[in-house]
């Protein structure tokens, strides 16, 4: 090699040890792998570190080698173009000496302890070691960024509900199993965090499940207190809502009395009574209280907030419904109200065909109990037929159910 080819070798060289040096210290320094090398390690993540440190030990192992071969390259060429055909050899040649690593089983009587490499094949190596190692690391790392917070908020609404236990006095294994799996997953998240990580994306869904159970548990706590500090008033709120419950219920039924006497089809609304029930479960939240239960309090005071909801809608909706049908009853009736006048305006009100169609609708609408079904019907006849005598098709007030008409439009009834 020339001298100024040697001088352009070295120069390259000495700029990649420098570079592999930074590189490596990086690494060491990489969060990722200072947990990997201090964390107790389990499952997957025990078996891809152990052979990434072997690729670690290789890296630095052959970065020591190489670091030798270029300081002492360095020092020979200080001595000038005397040293030229022994530096060639150091920067091209297999200069790189290397223990070699084989098992004894995998070893001849005869085999070489050491093995020689070039500078090149030095680099090459290191470059696949650094390779296998960064990955590894790096999902570890992109593991933990994910897993860590997750685990961190877990531990502090765990804390708050060993306080929130403590408060309403229970007893400490209440929860024994809720901690037992917390401290499972703490253990996947801490020593196997590789496990959760399949196809590019880091598996959260177990911290998410725990989450929801703690959730809860500290919602059921956290009602408790709750319970236990507002007792009276938490009781006597829900039993005014249960006596709302009970006034709209009373009416339903008033109005269904009046429903059944004036209109037979179609059926009406049933107004069933939940509120004895809801009160027998009132008076059931004083032997809670009695007995100090005050989680099981909290449970029971949420369900009967829920049913007496569930509970007062319903009975609204069907109060609505009811007050519906005389509506449309009272909406059929103005209109043939309205085509009896068209029809008196026009002269056809005699005609015998357009007579009888009003005897019918009228008698449908004005009996008791009416069918809003029939009238229904008959009142769209009556229309039909005033059109056809009159020639011409009324632009509002139209009966005659289309293609787009509701279920109220087209059968007498409420939706």
């Amino acid at each position: 090699m020339s001298w100024e080819g040697i001088d352009h070798a070295l120069n390259r060289v000495r700029g990649e040890a420098d570079r592999i040096s930074l590189n490596l210290t990086d690494l060491d320094q990489h969060v990722g792998h200072r947990l990997l090398r201090g964390a107790k390690l389990t499952g997957r993540t025990l078996a891809r570190w152990e052979h990434a440190s072997r690729h670690v030990h290789s890296l630095w192992t052959v970065h020591g080698a190489f670091r030798s071969v270029v300081e002492s390259a360095t020092e020979l060429h200080a001595q000038g173009r005397d040293a030229q055909r022994e530096l060639t050899f150091l920067l091209t040649g297999e200069s790189v000496r290397l223990p070699r690593e084989v098992p004894l089983a995998e070893r001849g009587l005869l085999d070489e302890d050491t093995e020689r490499i070039s500078l090149a094949e030095a680099i090459a190596r290191m470059s696949a070691d650094y390779e296998e190692v960064t990955e590894v690391v790096s999902v570890a790392e992109t593991a933990w960024d994910a897993l860590h917070p997750r685990l961190t908020e877990l531990d502090a609404m765990w804390q708050e509900i060993r306080t929130l236990s403590d408060m309403v006095e229970l007893g400490d294994t209440e929860h024994e199993a809720l901690r037992t799996e917390l401290e499972l997953v703490g253990d996947v998240v801490r020593c196997d965090p590789l496990s959760l990580f399949e196809d590019g994306r880091v598996d959260t869904s177990s911290l998410e499940r725990m989450r929801g159970r703690l959730e809860r548990t500290r919602g059921e706590l956290r009602d408790a207190l709750r319970m236990r500090d507002s007792y009276d008033e938490s009781v006597e709120r829900l039993s005014s809502a249960v006596d709302d419950v009970e006034s709209v219920l009373r009416r339903a039924r008033e109005l269904r009395i009046q429903v059944v006497r004036k209109i037979s089809s179609p059926e009406a609304v049933e107004v069933p009574d939940p509120v004895p029930a809801l009160r027998t479960r009132l008076k059931g939240m004083d032997v809670l209280r009695t007995e100090g239960r005050w989680r099981d309090l909290g449970a029971l005071l949420g369900e009967l907030q829920r049913a007496v909801h569930t509970a007062a809608d319903d009975a609204r909706d069907r109060e609505a419904n009811l007050t519906g049908l005389l509506e449309r009853r009272a909406e059929l009736r103005g209109r043939l109200d309205a085509y009896r006048a068209r029809a008196v305006r026009l002269g056809f009100a005699e005609e015998d065909r357009l007579a009888e169609l009003h005897r019918e609708a009228h008698w449908g609408l004005w009996s008791a109990p009416c069918d809003l079904r029939r009238a229904t019907v008959a009142l769209s006849a009556y229309q039909r037929t005033l059109v056809e005598l009159s020639g011409t098709e009324p632009a509002q007030n139209r009966t005659t159910p289309g293609a787009a008409a509701s279920d109220g439009e087209s059968d007498g009834g409420v939706t």
